[in-house]
């Protein structure tokens, strides 16, 4: 049988690759209707509109969103994103005073909101406002219940007893959602809703939201319409990053969205918002440029931060179950990154903070069969604040020795517990065994139809077992990447592992190995070729 459709029946496809798609009615959700009647109202009366969103690529993409939609019907509503440093994430009760200074009669959220109920039930005298969030509601202290912020409101697909049938929306997704509604309402001109379907898929795939039901249709669409819709801005931002033509899922999720994200991490959110709305190649090329800065800083930050963490780690005790480490050195607009790099290449939990102001706040990301969310509530005793889902949260620490080490002490006894004897290792779901002859572009090209890839639907891995190391070579400034030659007795490939710096001295020209990988179809400049990408290697089993 061919490695195509052993691939699509050890997927469950039955020999077809259409997964289905989705798009439900935005009425469903909860306080919709309302959310449109204040908007209407608001267009009807030419009021000042505020957008208030937030720092990473789903919050700037979806203040991006409303912004472009409502200027469709001659507003200029005011955008607000709250800066990282000085103010951290959500709605804060100085930004509202301002806005309503600044004349905003209503103010509208996006990807935040839900658990801001002091702020929200404080907020200035006049203002409406809209919430638009994916995120959990909190639970309140006394009653145990769910604690919602009194917005005149609220629009979450998460929100307890919704009848939304699909929960995992973005939040760009569901402000997409309030422009769907507004649309069908008259509100907003035909078509404005799928226009702003490249923003949607972006910051869907940035914010790692799974890639099923509807999600899996938006992000479809939006690379679909991405050479007609997509803003000026991004399209620089693509073309200065190398990518030709309508990007990949990848591309949104590794190269565009952390140009995005780099703006919130090293400077202000602002810069990455002006890029999604600017409406001139002038603009919107200037932009770019600063994004493009901004991420090299970022990135050479970041290579700073994991050459400081790695000899730290290595140095850990083998029986260790997680990493757990801080540094006044590491920019706490990396810290997140840092945390994913070393979980990813220890293949332990890794908890990581620095200084801001006067406490520790940090990142952690997990590894398979640990929920985050549930160690950092084993410890809420040693922390400020904390937050976050099953894969990955963020906590804040007091600014003292002992209070560091007795988190490092909890944090190390709730991963034991929850992880149990299990040794640190990678842990894959391989779709297919192929004779590497039988990898080609067209089979890349059918893998490709299976996309968009992401959460919920991950990247076909197949493996090609007892292969010889013909050569290899490390590439990259920094030789961060290395570069193999496998050959199995029927073809000879060339295979690509992206920031694996130590995996050099494991393969020797001659060393049989097995090897996991995705196929990639590399077409640059009107020249094409297949390439492997490897996601794990392990010495040939007999």
């Amino acid at each position: 049988m061919p490695a195509w459709e052993r691939i699509l029946l050890a997927r469950g496809l039955d020999g077809s690759p259409d997964l289905g798609t989705a798009d439900h009615d935005p009425s469903l959700l909860t306080d919709m209707d309302q959310a449109v009647d204040l908007v209407a109202a608001a267009i009807r009366d030419r009021a000042t509109i505020a957008i208030y969103g937030d720092y990473d690529a789903d919050g700037v993409t979806a203040s991006a969103l409303l912004v472009r939609s409502l200027r469709a019907v001659g507003l200029e509503p005011l955008a607000y994103i709250p800066n990282r440093e000085s103010e951290g994430y959500g709605l804060n009760a100085q930004a509202l005073e301002e806005l309503s200074a600044r004349g905003a009669r209503l103010v509208v959220t996006v990807d935040c909101g839900t658990t801001a109920v002091e702020v929200v039930a404080n907020r200035p005298r006049g203002m409406q406002l809209v919430i638009t969030d994916h995120h959990l509601p909190r639970t309140d202290p006394v009653g145990g219940g769910t604690e919602l912020a009194p917005a005149d409101a609220l629009v979450n697909p998460q929100r307890p007893g919704d009848r939304y049938p699909f929960s995992g929306l973005a939040g760009v997704g569901v402000a997409y959602k309030l422009v769907q509604a507004l649309e069908r309402r008259q509100l907003l001109p035909p078509g404005t809703a799928r226009a702003g379907l490249p923003l949607v898929a972006l910051g869907t795939v940035a914010d790692l939201m799974p890639l099923v039901d509807e999600n899996r249709q938006l992000v479809r669409q939006g690379l679909a319409s991405w050479a007609d819709s997509a803003p000026l801005g991004l399209l620089a931002l693509a073309r200065g990053a190398g990518l030709e033509g309508a990007p990949t899922s990848s591309g949104l999720g590794f190269t565009i969205g952390p140009r995005i994200n780099a703006a919130g991490r090293m400077e202000d959110a602002s810069l990455a918002l002006e890029c999604c709305l600017a409406d001139t190649t002038e603009v919107a090329g200037a932009a770019a440029l600063a994004l493009e800065r901004l991420n090299r800083d970022r990135r050479r930050s970041l290579a700073e931060a994991i050459a400081f963490a790695r000899p730290m780690v290595e140095a850990l005790p083998e029986e260790t179950t997680a990493i757990v480490l801080g540094a006044e050195s590491f920019p706490a607009g990396v810290v997140g990154l840092v945390a994913g790099r070393l979980a990813e290449e220890f293949q332990r939990p890794a908890f990581v903070y620095s200084m801001s102001g006067e406490e520790w706040k940090g990142s952690a990301r997990g590894v398979a069969g640990l929920n985050v969310v549930e160690a950092l509530a084993a410890c809420e005793s040693e922390l400020l604040r904390f937050g976050g889902h099953r894969g990955a949260g963020g906590f804040s620490l007091p600014a003292d020795p002992g209070g560091a080490a007795a988190f490092r002490r909890r944090v190390e006894e709730e991963v034991g517990r929850q992880l149990g004897e299990r040794s640190p290792c990678r842990v894959f779901s391989v779709d297919a065994q192929v004779a590497l002859s039988e990898c080609n572009l067209k089979l890349a090209d059918q893998l490709a139809s299976l996309g968009p890839f992401g959460i919920g639907n991950p990247q076909v891995t197949i493996g090609a077992l007892g292969c010889r190391v013909a050569s290899r070579e490390a590439f990259g400034k920094q030789d961060d990447h290395l570069r193999v030659v496998l050959d199995d007795g029927s073809s000879q490939l060339e295979a690509i592992a992206f920031n694996r710096p130590g995996l050099s001295r494991h393969l020797p020209p001659g060393r049989r190995v097995d090897a996991l990988f995705e196929l990639d179809a590399d077409r640059w400049r009107g020249r094409e070729r297949l390439r492997l990408l490897l996601r794990d290697l392990r010495p040939a089993q007999e």
